[in-house]
């Protein structure tokens, strides 16, 4: 089921995996961004998903500093209000966008696991067993 399409994003729920699968694949800021992440959060609270995929491997731009510090500070605290308890990451190729995404998981403080990969067949995988 499909929550989210656009030529920057995708979000829908898999359920194969169980999972709610966020596809993030260029650069986007702001209101666009924050409508891609409230997508994640209303197909996690729609499905009664515990689990995320956040796909960031064609991610080729660092998230600018107000959306990383929303969201740590706004999104993170929701997404796991709504039930978000395992996270798969997978990691862009650009240093500069997996640099931004490092700092996101640094900085954040919840109980939500977190595992980061380098492919999404692999995060799949994972994400299956959890």
């Amino acid at each position: 089921m499909e929550y989210f399409d656009s030529s920057f994003a995708t979000v829908q729920y898999d359920e194969q995996t169980g999972a709610v699968i966020g596809e993030l694949r260029e650069f986007v800021k702001g209101e666009s961004f924050r409508e891609y992440m409230d997508a994640i959060i209303e197909a996690i609270a729609d499905q009664s998903a515990t689990k995320v995929i956040a796909d960031t491997s064609s991610f080729d731009a660092a998230l600018t500093e107000d959306d990383q510090v929303w969201s740590v500070q706004d999104w993170a605290p929701r997404a796991e209000d709504a039930g978000l308890e395992t996270m798969a990451l997978v990691m862009p190729e650009s240093i500069l966008a997996k640099m931004s995404v490092d700092k996101i998981i640094e900085m954040t403080e919840d109980e939500i696991t977190r595992k980061v990969f380098s492919d999404r067949e692999a995060a799949e995988r994972w994400i299956q067993a959890q």
